[in-house]
């Protein structure tokens, strides 16, 4: 089993996860190297190399016989016997904390052709992808012994895919990570202040600063004016919610209609640049008790450019492009795909 440990000059919790060695790479090479020499595991027709289906939907007339397909990550970063409840303290010198690495890994197959991509999508597809989503968090929260989903996506080398098939991954912790408990703080001490929500009130500057790349009036995709990094994109709706596990209809609809056009204002504007996507959701608790203050988000990051050592030393990232400028990039990105 994997194992968590937390340096207590940095305060921050790593995932030792050696097993997670053994998998497989296709990216090594160049991107345009990247093809499928029939090893892929996500493609249609190898459906054995991957463990059992746990969800799979399919869009109407798809050969494949599924559009997105949920497994259980072959080389999991945590696991969940059965028979155990959670995490358990190991043994660790002092000053050091350590646990055991009790949690989920499963990963969605988003489509099952070689080479097709987010930007690529119709919106029928997009939208079971975003039902992968909220269907596996509610999954786990019905299980009981974990604390907050995790939900990213490595898209290119760049941003740490090690296979080229398009896929995202959901990890659920069994405890609430550092950047979520940030968010919720900040969120908290902005309705004690204010009495509102700081991501609404974000939004709002950034619609007055023209710094929207999509927006159908449910969810919008804004570049932020604080972006960390060069023609970054924060997806959030206009109304506050907690969890994209408790989206209706046409929320769903929506965030699967961002989620592409962002894809495509990216590819657009920058062209076949790697990206990460993470999807920030309040943890567990918040769909237990009501009142936690949280607006669910989604941030895609271009990785066009490397962190250097001001960024990794003290946490200050330093953007060279204007959101404003980046914005006005994207929507013309968007426009020409």
């Amino acid at each position: 089993m994997s194992e968590f440990r937390q340096d207590p000059v940095t305060g921050i919790w790593m995932l030792l996860a050696p097993e997670r060695s053994g998998r497989p790479h296709d990216l090594l090479r160049s991107p345009d190297e990247s093809v499928d020499d029939g090893s892929c595991p996500f493609c249609a027709g190898r459906e054995e190399m991957t463990p059992p289906a746990r969800w799979a939907r399919s869009v109407p007339g798809e050969e494949a016989g599924w559009t997105v397909r949920v497994v259980e990550n072959r080389w999991p970063a945590l696991t969940t016997p059965d028979d155990v409840d959670g995490s358990d303290d190991t043994h660790a010198p002092l000053p050091y904390r350590a646990t055991t690495g009790f949690g989920a890994h499963e990963v969605i197959i988003e489509t099952p052709r070689h080479g097709e991509g987010l930007a690529d999508y119709s919106h029928e597809h997009a939208r079971l992808l975003v039902d992968a989503w909220s269907d596996r968090i509610r999954f786990w929260f019905a299980d009981g012994r974990l604390a907050c989903p995790v939900i990213f996506r490595n898209w290119g080398r760049a941003a740490g895919a090690s296979l080229a098939h398009a896929h995202t991954q959901l990890v659920v912790l069994p405890r609430v990570p550092d950047a979520i408990v940030r968010e919720i703080g900040n969120f908290a001490g902005a309705s004690a202040l204010r009495g509102g929500c700081v991501l609404c009130d974000a939004m709002a500057a950034d619609d007055a600063g023209g710094r929207v790349v999509f927006d159908d009036g449910v969810t919008a995709a804004h570049v932020p004016f604080a972006s960390p990094v060069p023609h970054a994109i924060r997806i959030a709706p206009r109304r506050c919610e907690p969890t994209i596990a408790a989206m209706g209809p046409q929320d769903a609809d929506s965030l699967a209609a961002a989620l592409v056009a962002s894809a495509r204002a990216v590819s657009g504007a920058l062209g076949d640049v790697a990206f990460n996507v993470s999807v920030h959701v309040a943890p567990y608790t918040a769909m237990r008790v009501a009142g936690l203050p949280f607006h669910w988000h989604v941030d895609l990051i271009p990785r066009a450019a490397d962190l250097a050592g001001l960024e990794v030393g003290s946490g200050l990232y330093v953007n060279v492009v204007d959101p404003d400028r980046a914005a006005a990039e994207l929507r013309e990105g968007l426009a020409r795909s």
